[in-house]
């Protein structure tokens, strides 16, 4: 007999839910995956059993601490190489402090969030709080309290009302770099949570425990793969930022504007669609990009996750953008190097997501116009 039967069930679960991914995902004929797609998919998945070994695997919602959900060898869900993510898993019958420091970024965000009832990663948004909130000291530095009573009055703290069902806490940190800072290793996020009561020492795992944590390990797994939609069939919500016609990305809209219960930056006006290029083609987007705090565009392949932007450019954020004379912009997606400013490279990848972030403008961003042209007609 087993010396953990509980646990060695669960294991096995999450061996045969590994299994179907490899079938149902990777294998689906339905998805189409060429040979390129199909081995990032591979890593992909090996990739998330990363993230939930560290996000659920390793989780003491007890005494949580934040971890770094994504870098450039491990990127879910739509990852940016211009912000460092934070996460920590929680209990929303508790109380914690969050303690942090501003360290150069132009925005900081925290947003609560309860069960997908999916079992997959985010949940809806029960809370949320920017910098715009923060009561910084003469360092810099902030305090929150996440709880649900209200703190003292003389508490440095600013609050956020934790609800019964909160899950999870993400936390945003948008850095406009010239260089961005998934490649800087200089930059640098100071954040710490700790439980408003002392929990004492973490107590050793029990079987019924770890097997829980396995379980939903596997049941996040099977969400962010075999939940993902048919890339280019039409959302199962439709949302006005996504465009449902190749090469154009739909009207830059937020997730707190559009009302709906989905994980997601709330101060971010989202605008995104596909490209399908021939080797010999060019995407070009042009418009304005409106006041501020931050922008960028970027492209990630079928499974959500950004190109590689270590050794490629293909992404641009405001600062490193070069305007046109008038202050509009004109960015290129293509295959092969045009030569010209603002180039994004597809890497190989004859399909892909085009993704736009507009972080709290003062005016409604206008939606980004699109063309096709041959390559060939754009170079200098």
């Amino acid at each position: 007999m087993s010396k953990a039967p509980l646990t060695t069930a669960a294991f096995d679960g999450l061996l045969a839910t590994l299994g179907r991914i490899r079938d149902e995902y990777l294998g689906s004929p339905e998805r189409d995956f060429d040979e390129l797609e199909t081995l990032e998919g591979f890593q992909y998945v090996i990739q998330m059993v990363g993230h939930v070994s560290e996000f659920l695997i390793e989780a003491d919602r007890e005494r949580p601490r934040f971890s770094l959900i994504v870098s450039p060898a491990r990127k879910i869900l739509g990852d940016n190489p211009d912000s460092i993510y934070h996460q920590a898993a929680i209990r929303g019958d508790r109380a914690y402090r969050i303690r942090g420091r501003r360290t150069g970024q132009d925005y900081i965000s925290f947003t609560v969030h309860g069960t997908d009832p999916t079992g997959g990663y985010g949940g809806p948004v029960l809370a949320d709080i920017n910098d715009g909130d923060f009561r910084f000291d003469a360092d810099d530095r902030y305090e929150i309290v996440l709880s649900a009573t209200k703190p003292a009055d003389d508490d440095p703290a600013v609050w956020i009302p934790l609800d019964p069902d909160a899950r999870a806490i993400i936390v945003r940190n948008y850095f406009g770099r010239e260089l961005s800072v998934q490649n800087d290793p200089e930059v640098h996020v100071v954040l710490d949570i700790e439980p408003l009561e002392p929990a004492g020492p973490t107590p050793a795992i029990t079987d019924a425990e770890l097997a829980d944590r396995i379980q939903a390990s596997s049941t996040m797994l099977e969400a962010i793969t075999l939940g993902l939609r048919v890339f280019g069939a039409p959302p199962a919500m439709k949302l006005p930022f996504v465009s449902d016609v190749p090469n154009t990305v739909g009207t830059p809209w937020s997730f707190r504007a559009t009302g709906e219960d989905v994980a997601g930056a709330v101060d971010i006006y989202y605008s995104t669609g596909s490209y399908d290029l021939g080797p010999d083609d060019a995407l070009v987007m042009e418009g304005t990009i409106p006041p501020c705090r931050f922008t960028n565009v970027m492209l990630w392949n079928v499974h959500m996750q950004t190109l590689d932007y270590r050794t490629r450019r293909n992404s641009v954020n405001h600062t490193q953008v070069v305007p046109e004379a008038d202050g509009s912009y004109r960015i290129v997606i293509s295959a092969h190097d045009p030569g010209v400013p603002n180039w994004l490279d597809t890497g190989g990848h004859r399909r892909g997501t085009i993704f736009w972030r507009f972080l709290l403008p003062e005016s409604d961003p206008e939606t980004p116009r699109c063309s096709v042209v041959d390559v060939a007609t754009l170079r200098p």
